[in-house]
């Protein structure tokens, strides 16, 4: 079923990732360039230890900042939204909910803020996702979630990154031309940066109210790209993803898109991971062939 032993496995501490339906367990992170590593949560497609000569494509992960751990066992945070939402929802669909949809907490240090102690109408992280986008996520990919910790520091660091998927393709049966980073705010700028250190390692970049650098846009201009951003977010303004668009587009890209929300602020992530279209987008991707690898 893998190349070899898996990395250890972390007890999370909490019940929100337990799973009946799919494999998804939290490893701790063995292989690092740097002084530390970040403990991963792994789902794998319930046909993987069927199919042991298949190889298949990954999703990487990066969730946004205030998902991070700041407190003991509190990784249940970067479940919340995004790929991991997505997989929690398809364990719930497999036994029998017709609408999944997920109540998981926010991280312990936001209970003391006044907007905790009523409904927040702008945490959409129980808005139900469809079957339809549950069936491809689950079963069609790998999925790899990294729980950032702050005591590390703030933001994704991609030396570390890239030490991680070395970890993950020694031990799972990927696709090497079919890995996929995605992420939203802090992991949207995640997602640009370690695309931009390791441009020749991915077939898609999906950056979600993210930035970059734009003069550097012309290392990545060979990667299929879509970006999402909401016009009205006012944590991390649009100008951030038009810049690199235009970047982009500039140095000659060969495969842009931008998702403009016009009455959307800063969670312009439940909407793009509810589009099916993203992700069928992503299985007909594979790593492009670029002038350094040509």
């Amino acid at each position: 079923m893998s190349a070899k032993s898996s990395p250890p496995v972390v007890d999370p501490g909490h019940p929100f990732a337990s799973t009946s339906h799919i494999p998804f367990n939290y490893h701790k992170q063995t292989n690092s360039s740097a002084p530390f590593g970040y403990n991963y949560f792994v789902s794998l497609p319930p046909a993987y230890g069927l199919e042991p000569d298949r190889k298949w494509p990954l999703i990487l992960f990066l969730h946004g900042a205030g998902e991070s751990q700041r407190g003991f066992n509190e990784s249940y945070a970067s479940l919340r939204h995004g790929i991991p939402k997505i997989i929690l929802c398809y364990d719930k669909w497999k036994g029998g909910a017709s609408s999944p949809s997920i109540d998981i907490p926010r991280a312990m240090r936001f209970k003391n803020r006044r907007t905790a102690q009523k409904p927040d109408s702008s945490d959409l992280s129980s808005q139900p996702v469809s079957p339809e986008v549950c069936k491809l996520v689950a079963e069609e990919f790998i999925t790899i979630t990294p729980s950032l910790d702050m005591i590390q520091g703030y933001g994704w660091n991609p030396v570390v990154l890239s030490s991680l998927l070395d970890e993950v393709l020694e031990t799972y049966h990927v696709d090497e031309d079919r890995i996929h980073v995605t992420g939203f705010s802090m992991g949207g700028y995640g997602t640009w940066s370690l695309g931009l250190r390791t441009p020749d390692r991915f077939a898609t970049l999906t950056p979600i109210c993210g930035g970059a650098d734009p003069a550097l846009a012309k290392k990545v201009k060979h990667v299929p790209q879509w970006i999402f951003h909401g016009e009205t977010d006012p944590i991390i303004p649009i100008s951030e993803s038009i810049e690199m668009d235009c970047a982009l587009r500039h140095a000659g890209a060969d495969e842009v898109h931008f998702t403009r929300y016009p009455n959307t602020e800063h969670d312009s992530w439940t909407c793009s991971y509810s589009n099916p279209e993203l992700f069928r987008w992503m299985l007909e991707k594979k790593r492009p062939i670029s002038e350094a690898r040509s």
